[in-house]
């Protein structure tokens, strides 16, 4: 942690800065879980975190004119979808959900943020339901990791984008890893099989979601294999933007 970082922690939690989502400044505050540079420092009016934050700056400076894209969001029952909304021409969310519901295509969910009753598309991301080529940027935030065949994934995402297309990317990153490790499988019967103790992330609508992969470097270049082009890791760390520390967010151009 740098000295900066360390003086933050040893405050009272509060960063100062821009919220490139309200487009307004703002004090962003911990959450109850205390100091936590990527998960933390909520936004008090749209409820975005440092991440989500973080993700939107790359997504805005790929995309000078949001307001004219068609984007597609891997979740929809969130804040992010909510405020997200504004910004973009035409926007479209999805979660995975289970059940009856999946087989419908849509689940009745009531959004907290905005107290806004909506159906929620259901979308499976190795197997999207949406034409090729149809949208202009793709955003998917700490999704991938749940996705035992994530390359199929990736494969999906480059179908779906138009020509010069962006996808915005962000995974718990291992940066100190070259290779990505698997640290759970689907066998061949459906069962699942973990190494190690089984690791779940909390999510909007199953209340947690088994990780099955610890990303290294190679994600980058499954990016290139899958279609795209232009690949970067891209590390946001921006005091004026209320982002002390740094947090990778992947962008490809299709």
């Amino acid at each position: 942690m740098t000295e900066e970082r360390r003086a933050i922690a040893s405050a009272d939690g509060r960063v100062a800065g821009h919220c490139v989502l309200c487009n307004e400044a703002r004090t962003f505050a911990e959450n109850a879980a205390g100091i936590n540079f990527r998960e933390g420092l909520l936004c008090p009016r749209c409820h975005a975190n440092a991440r989500q934050r973080a993700a939107a700056s790359v997504l805005s400076d790929a995309r000078p004119h949001l307001r004219y894209d068609r984007v597609y969001l891997t979740e929809q029952a969130s804040a992010l979808f909510l405020v997200l909304r504004r910004h973009v021409g035409q926007l479209l969310g999805s979660e995975f959900t289970a059940g009856l519901r999946r087989r419908l295509g849509l689940s009745f969910w009531l959004l907290r943020h905005g107290c806004l009753r909506a159906w929620i598309r259901h979308e499976d991301i190795t197997a999207l339901r949406l034409p090729s080529a149809s949208v202009d940027a793709i955003v998917s935030l700490d999704v991938l990791e749940h996705v035992p065949d994530y390359t199929r994934a990736l494969g999906e995402f480059a179908r779906v984008l138009a020509p010069g297309g962006t996808l915005v990317l962000t995974v718990p990153f291992h940066e100190w890893q070259a290779d990505s490790q698997v640290i759970a499988r689907v066998r061949s019967d459906g069962s699942v099989e973990t190494v190690g103790e089984p690791e779940f992330h909390g999510d909007p609508v199953s209340g947690g979601s088994l990780c099955f992969h610890h990303f290294g470097w190679d994600l980058l270049q499954s990016l290139r294999d899958a279609g795209f082009g232009q690949v970067v890791a891209v590390r946001v760390q921006d005091l004026a933007l209320g982002l002390p520390g740094g947090i990778w967010v992947l962008r490809a151009t299709r």
